[in-house]
């Protein structure tokens, strides 16, 4: 067996040529988006990979790559801060060099003592890994549905809460020149929000997604859905990914998917459901009038430093590289 050599991946200009053509040969491109727009949608445009060089890793032998494992960078907040993390992404092993494997996945033991490492779409074999590496796992996840349009009269129409008046809706994160409040609860690990951020995740080149906001006068975003088109048993849905709010309470967010179920094509396309997932410490759905609930599986893992293990956690599905 030839001798492995694991490194950290380099972003250089020859090192992601290099990388290209075994993720083409490996993982051919689906839908029309090669390799060279995902990787530079990944550490080129995103601004979170400014200040945070991880790339992954990977494996070489008798000078060719034989195995990858990469990282897209992320911030979260705690405490009110910000902290870097980093989404697991396309771990790819060449089938010749099944060690190396191994050898990639393991180093994230390593990484994972200074930065949480978030993983939202392993392999059964590798969730079962992740497990054994003691990841918190978060697997189940209740969906909400709500009726749309002309349906929505039928249902609730009348429940949710009106728009505010001091504030208009938005739908291009383009208008939104800051944030109230760049984290919504300072006493848990959550996505920090900046509208950097908010313009990248509505360009990734692998799945659609849709920005509903509200802002004041001076364009100051106080809540926002972020929404992808989603079949249910062949229905076009709304699916609400994030949803955040720097109020007190959600009648904001109340407002704004009230707004979507009663006026769903005011996002190009329109639906006739709206749907949205809670983990289990979410209750942000609950007082809303669903027609349906049901329980769905979900494969979020993460790994924590040990500083951070026992700190609470506001996971949402718009975390780690789904839809990325």
């Amino acid at each position: 067996m030839p001798k492995l050599d694991l490194s950290p991946y380099p972003d250089t200009p020859t090192a992601r040529a290099e990388l290209v053509v075994f993720l083409n040969r490996h993982l051919p491109p689906q839908k029309g988006h090669d390799w060279e727009q995902r990787l530079r949608h990944w550490w080129d445009e995103n601004p979170a990979a400014t200040d945070n060089q991880e790339r992954g890793r990977w494996a070489h032998a008798e000078g060719r790559v034989v195995a990858y494992g990469g990282i897209i960078p992320a911030l979260h907040a705690w405490q009110g801060q910000p902290c870097q993390a980093l989404y697991a992404t396309t771990f790819c092993v060449d089938e010749h060099f099944p060690k190396a494997a191994a050898l990639v996945f393991l180093q994230q033991r390593e990484v994972a003592e200074q930065r949480m490492i978030i993983h939202s779409t392993p392999s059964p074999r590798v969730q079962e890994a992740l497990l054994k590496m003691g990841a918190r796992a978060e697997q189940t996840v209740t969906r909400y549905f709500f009726p749309a349009g002309i349906a929505s009269r039928l249902h609730g129409h009348s429940w949710w809460p009106s728009l505010p008046a001091d504030k208009r809706v938005v739908t291009d994160p383009a208008e939104v020149t800051s944030i109230a409040r760049p984290y919504q609860q300072a006493d848990r690990i959550e996505k920090w929000i900046t509208p950097d951020y908010l313009r990248w995740f509505c360009r990734s080149t692998t799945r659609t997604h849709h920005f509903l906001g509200l802002v004041d006068a001076a364009g100051t975003l106080s809540s926002y859905l972020l929404v992808t088109p989603r079949l249910v048993r062949s229905l076009l849905s709304w699916d609400v990914l994030e949803s955040f709010t720097t109020n007190e309470d959600r009648s904001e967010l109340y407002a704004l998917i009230g707004l979507l179920v009663k006026e769903p094509g005011l996002i190009p396309g329109g639906a006739i459901l709206v749907s949205a997932a809670a983990f289990p410490d979410d209750l942000t759905w609950d007082p809303p009038p669903a027609f349906l609930c049901r329980n769905q599986r979900v494969c979020h893992f993460f790994l924590l430093p040990e500083a951070l293990r026992q700190a609470r956690k506001h996971t949402i599905m718009a975390e780690g590289d789904l839809g990325l």
